[in-house]
């Protein structure tokens, strides 16, 4: 199955001395492709003198490699043993130079020093001298790793490879990422991008003077459970996949916060929210902010101290695709306010969770109207409750 992916060229720069840490290398690096590249959507690609560059005459051998592999590569491996290696007209020896290059580009450089035992009749002491003042000019300048066997190189090099891989694809930018998370609307089934504005005109009745004075509290009780299903702003979210491929088991965990204190923030899931009595209308999740929901990875909106969670998975969101988040949510203030938002998500393929930012202004109009026009039955409604005061 084909699958785009991300490639990262691996560099694997050394003396002639540590030719089995090189093959080993290459075998963790292609052991890590095994593991996680269809999830991760990344690909390493290991990079070698010997396998990725060719012959040219009339230039210099260390800069064919320069330009061929060097300052293609992401990432730069070195290791080295009893020697540093040979000349290359511009440095002490090709490595080094290497490293070199890499390094002044920016780019990560993990350095591997073996303490293995060796023949001393093998050995070259200039060559000894020469790595030892290496070590010890680089030493200060970054973190170097040593190791005594083959077995210990191959371990520590596996385990700082995923770590090395995810510094890679965090510094890659979030904003690179396909994934969108925006308000939609579902009369249009469009995106409404990350901030959006609604606009509430709410009716409100100031003039009670046609009521008799003993009714006007029960009058203002039915305006109140009215003004308040009016305010009632659905909120709709949903989470766009741009990319050319699909993205597997998201974790979501949702934040909610209001700049009004009197706002309330109910889901579909509220007994009675969506029924057609007005006592039933608009109910409050006050009552779980100390319920254990809240700690539970769950679709149900739980309160917190700032505002309202809701955490949910899923196992996939295909490329080319926008999916929109399953619990409706209904938001109402008193008043002009701000609803925002903030979403962390998190993915097989993110080396860190994405984090987006998004609000919804509220703006709350009121529209003075008569009593018999919010209300045209009002009359008989206080007429039914004398008769039936239980309705």
């Amino acid at each position: 199955m084909a699958y785009d992916s991300r490639v990262y060229r691996i560099l694997i720069a050394s003396p002639s001395d540590v030719e089995e840490e090189r093959e080993i290398a290459v075998r963790v690096i292609q052991e890590w492709n095994d593991l996680y590249s269809f999830s991760r959507k990344v690909t390493l690609l290991p990079l070698r003198w010997e396998t990725h560059t060719a012959p040219e005459y009339g230039t210099r051998p260390q800069e064919v490699i320069n330009r061929t592999i060097v300052d293609q590569c992401d990432l730069l491996v070195g290791v080295f043993w009893t020697r540093l290696g040979s000349p290359t007209g511009e440095a002490d020896s090709g490595t080094l130079e290497e490293i070199a290059r890499v390094g002044d580009a920016g780019k990560p450089v993990m350095l591997y020093f073996s303490k293995a035992g060796i023949d001393p009749d093998l050995l070259d002491l200039s060559q000894v001298e020469k790595l030892k003042d290496f070590k010890t000019k680089t030493y200060p300048k970054g973190l170097i790793e040593n190791y005594k066997s083959v077995i210990e190189f191959r371990d520590k090099f596996s385990k700082q490879l995923e770590l090395r891989v995810r510094d890679l694809q965090k510094n890659e930018g979030s904003t690179k990422t396909p994934l969108s998370f925006e308000f939609l609307s579902l009369d249009t089934n469009e995106l409404l991008g990350k901030k959006a504005k609604m606009v509430v005109e709410k009716q409100v009745v100031k003039d009670l003077t046609a009521v008799p004075t003993d009714k006007k509290k029960e009058i203002k009780l039915l305006l109140d459970k009215k003004v308040k299903q009016q305010s009632i702003v659905p909120i709709n979210l949903a989470i766009d996949n741009s990319g050319s491929s699909g993205i597997r088991n998201l974790y979501i965990e949702l934040n909610l916060e209001s700049s009004s204190k009197d706002a309330t923030l109910t889901d579909s899931t509220t007994k009675g929210f969506l029924g057609s009595a007005w006592t039933n209308l608009f109910i409050s999740y006050e009552h779980k902010s100390k319920s254990k929901l809240a700690k539970l990875d769950s679709d149900i909106l739980t309160k917190t101290d700032k505002g309202w969670q809701i955490s949910f998975d899923w196992d996939a969101i295909q490329p080319q695709r926008t999916r929109a988040i399953k619990t409706n949510l209904y938001y109402s203030s008193p008043k002009t306010s701000t609803l925002s938002a903030v979403a962390k998500i998190f993915a097989d393929s993110f080396p860190e969770p994405l984090i987006v930012e998004i609000e919804m202004k509220v703006e709350i109009k009121e529209k003075v109207v008569d009593l018999a026009e919010f209300i045209p039955d009002w009359e008989e409604r206080l007429l039914a409750n004398e008769e039936n005061p239980e309705t």
